[in-house]
């Protein structure tokens, strides 16, 4: 069963981090690649892809798949890269608001479906934990929280799932779902609160 002290750190976690600093390199990337820039889009296809094919992979679970989809992701990041334009949020935003799209066309649906993921929590779960032990507790929980989220209503999967599993700031995750930051928060708050239920009533097992 998760914890609560569990469930505290990632409410600690998700509520009080605080927002990335923007790569503004990539932003500049971006405006060059707008004016035509082959290399800029190169540079911009291997900053990106890993993260973009992460994303896939865990809302498709088949990685031949989720090297397809990735491809088109970054056709059509091409095709509309004239539609970009920064408005405070780190590039990758903008570029897993496609990954998102392309996703939901391939299935068909107007609505996120979380995939059951995969029981092994990557080394961007923990990125920049201050100590191995850190990490391992940041991992099981993150493992745990993946398991909860099965449960919940879409919508709130979505927001944790964006906010502590891609580690998205509040306004990233806004530009992602095209909502208002006070909307996000209020979503999370609520998306938050669901999953204490589930905690408390012990839905979840080890």
């Amino acid at each position: 069963m998760i914890s609560l002290a569990a469930f505290a750190s990632l409410a600690t976690t998700v509520a009080g981090r605080s927002a990335p600093t923007v790569d503004m390199r990539a932003v500049g990337l971006m405006e060059d690649a707008k004016d035509g820039s082959a290399v800029a889009f190169a540079e911009l296809y291997d900053c990106y892809v890993d993260r973009v094919y992460a994303f896939v992979y865990r809302r498709v679970g088949d990685r031949a798949l989720a090297e397809d989809l990735t491809a088109d992701v970054f056709t059509r990041m091409l095709k509309r890269i004239d539609t970009y334009s920064f408005t405070g949020a780190d590039p990758i935003a903008w570029l897993l608001t496609i990954a998102r799209n392309r996703v939901h066309d391939h299935f068909r649906s107007g609505r996120f479906r979380l995939e059951h993921a995969s029981d092994t929590v990557g080394s961007d779960m923990v990125d920049g934990a201050p100590s191995p032990a850190a990490a391992a507790e940041r991992s099981a929980v993150a493992a745990e929280v993946r398991a909860a989220l099965t449960l919940l209503k879409p919508e709130h999967a979505e927001v944790l799932h964006l906010r502590f599993i891609e580690d998205l700031s509040v306004t990233e995750t806004a530009e992602l779902l095209g909502r208002r930051e006070g909307a996000v928060r209020a979503l999370q708050h609520r998306a938050l609160r669901s999953l204490a239920k589930h905690v408390d009533m012990g839905m979840v097992t080890s």
